[in-house]
């Protein structure tokens, strides 16, 4: 397929894009600079000068494709809403011969679930960093037209190829202790990036209109191990200092509570329907093994 994919320069889609390369599909992607054009040239990826706000570029490229694998989020203080209106665009733009649409959410829409295993069809409590992100997947799912397949993606906490939440830890850990929210006891569901991106292919030529799918590998870690296991990755003693919720509040904003919540997924359906295969070092192998110097 020819498969348009924003977000194809960032953590999550630069692995996504390696990953539907080695499938043989063929991809377009988003450029804003030309340090990003020319990354993209390097990946076997045709370049298109861009980004969310360009509506005109983003109508031409999904009508030009046959699939649209959604990776892109701007981090600016507008991000929710140009994530909205450049889903609507895209969604407008598709036509009777698309194949597939893929939305990337993220398993912060569950809330805090403690010792629950939360399947996909688990009602939903976003913590506040992400309460507008489940209306963005009904958008998605309810967008089914002609035969086209309307599939979200809810990636746990993503790691590995220095990337992510963990590898700022490690990155924290070579400063100083690394900060924990809270006790650290609540557990994290965790994914390796070029795992994530297997499913992104996987779900792209299988899965089934309405399709949800949680994305994550093996049981779920205390954030509090994880933040030792960083450390040590630094080369530092293992050490983490405590923060209390509400001062992490005032210096992380609504990032806080996301880091705190005790969530368990399971992603038994995408292994199950897809044959998805996650075989990778979890979390806390791939730290073990890793010392930054």
């Amino acid at each position: 397929m020819r498969v348009f994919l924003t977000g194809a320069t960032g953590y999550i889609g630069t692995s996504v894009a390696r990953e539907l390369k080695r499938a043989g599909h063929d991809i377009v992607g988003l450029a804003r600079s030309e340090p990003a054009k020319e990354k993209l040239l390097r990946a076997g990826v045709h370049p298109v000068m861009g980004d969310l706000a360009d509506r005109v570029v983003l109508r031409e490229m999904v009508r030009d494709a046959d699939a649209v694998v959604h990776c892109a989020f701007d981090a600016g203080p507008q991000a929710v809403q140009l994530e909205g209106a450049a889903i609507d665009v895209m969604l407008d733009a598709i036509g009777s011969d698309h194949e597939a649409f893929i939305y990337t959410s993220g398993v912060w829409v569950y809330g805090n679930r403690g010792d629950a295993i939360v399947g996909e069809d688990a009602p939903l409590a976003p913590t506040p960093l992400v309460a507008w992100r489940p209306s963005h997947e009904r958008r998605v799912l309810g967008a089914a037209a002609h035969h086209l397949r309307t599939i979200v993606i809810r990636p746990g906490i993503v790691y590995g190829d220095d990337g992510g939440i963990v590898a700022g830890l490690v990155d924290a850990g070579r400063r100083g202790p690394v900060p924990i929210v809270g006790d650290g006891a609540n557990r994290w569901s965790c994914v390796r990036v070029d795992a994530l991106a297997e499913l992104y292919v996987l779900a792209l030529e299988r899965a089934e209109r309405g399709s949800v799918y949680n994305a994550a590998r093996g049981a779920a870690v205390p954030y509090v191990e994880i933040g030792h296991a960083a450390a040590r990755a630094a080369g530092a003693d293992g050490s983490v200092e405590h923060i209390a919720l509400e001062d992490a509040r005032v210096t992380m904003g609504p990032l806080a509570d996301a880091l705190a919540l005790d969530l368990q997924v399971s992603s038994d359906r995408a292994v199950r329907e897809l044959g998805w295969e996650p075989h990778r070092p979890t979390v806390l192998e791939e730290l073990s093994a890793t010392t930054v110097v």
